[in-house]
C-alpha cells in the first residue's frame, strides 16, 4: 500500500507510481486524438469499462470510438490520481474534465462533466501496467449554447430521473441515439460505494 502522505516511497514503488501515472494520462490522448492502436494497449485485453453510454469489454469501447470519430468533439482533461498499490495490483481514482462541443437538434451545444475514472490497474507477465477493469463517477455536469442567448432545446422533463452529476451529458448522449442509465454512480451514490467496496477487495486479495 501506499505511504502516509508526506513519506518517501522506496524506489520500486515511485516507479510503479510513475508508470501507473503514465498510463492514465497516456489513455485521454489516445481517446481524444483518435490513437487506436494505443488507445489498445492502455487496457489489458479482457478489461472492461463502464462510462455514460457504453459498459462492455474493452475492445468493444475502441471500435464504437473509432466508428463515432468526428461526430462530435470532446476532451478528457486528465488531473490528479490518488493510487494505492499492492504488489502487481493498484486502485487509481483520478478527476477528469471532460469537455464537449456538437449540435442537438440544430444548436450547437458546448459541456463540461466533473467526473473520476476509478481504475483496477493491474501488472502482469509482460511487466507493463495496464488497466483491467475502469467505471467513470459523475461529479457535476454543465451544458450551455457555444453562442451566447440561444434558445437551449431542453425540456424539463426530458432530465427527470438523472442526477446533477450527469444529467446533462446523458441528456445529449440520448440526443444522439446511444443509451444511458439513469442511475449512473456519482459522488456519495450507493453505486459508488458498490464500486469502492469491490474495488477494495479485488486490492486486498492480491497475490
Amino acid at each position: 500500500m501506499s505511504p502516509h502522505p508526506g513519506q518517501p516511497r522506496p524506489a520500486t514503488e515511485e516507479a510503479d507510481h510513475a508508470a501507473i501515472r503514465r498510463l492514465i494520462q497516456a489513455w485521454g490522448f489516445a481517446r481524444d486524438g483518435g490513437h487506436w492502436d494505443a488507445l489498445a494497449e492502455t487496457f489489458h485485453p479482457d478489461g472492461r469499462i463502464a462510462v455514460s453510454w457504453y459498459d462492455g469489454p474493452w475492445p468493444g469501447f475502441v471500435e464504437t470510438c473509432r466508428g463515432r470519430r468526428g461526430a462530435s468533439f470532446s476532451k478528457h482533461a486528465m488531473c490528479g490520481s490518488r493510487i494505492d498499490l499492492r504488489g502487481a495490483r493498484a486502485v487509481a481514482e483520478t478527476d477528469v474534465l471532460l469537455f464537449m462541443r456538437g449540435p442537438v437538434e440544430g444548436v450547437e451545444m458546448t459541456g463540461q462533466t466533473n467526473m473520476r475514472f476509478l481504475d483496477r490497474i493491474e501488472r502482469r507477465a509482460d511487466g507493463i501496467w495496464r488497466v483491467l477493469d475502469r467505471a467513470a463517477l459523475y461529479d457535476h455536469d454543465v451544458i450551455a449554447p457555444s453562442i451566447p442567448g440561444t434558445p437551449i432545446p431542453i425540456r424539463a422533463e426530458e432530465l427527470e430521473g438523472d442526477a446533477p452529476g450527469h444529467r446533462f451529458i446523458a441528456w445529449r448522449l440520448r440526443k444522439a441515439g446511444r443509451t444511458v442509465p439513469h442511475d449512473l454512480p456519482g459522488r456519495g451514490s450507493p453505486g459508488e460505494a458498490a464500486l469502492r467496496a469491490a474495488a477494495g477487495a479485488w486490492l486486498e486479495a492480491a497475490p
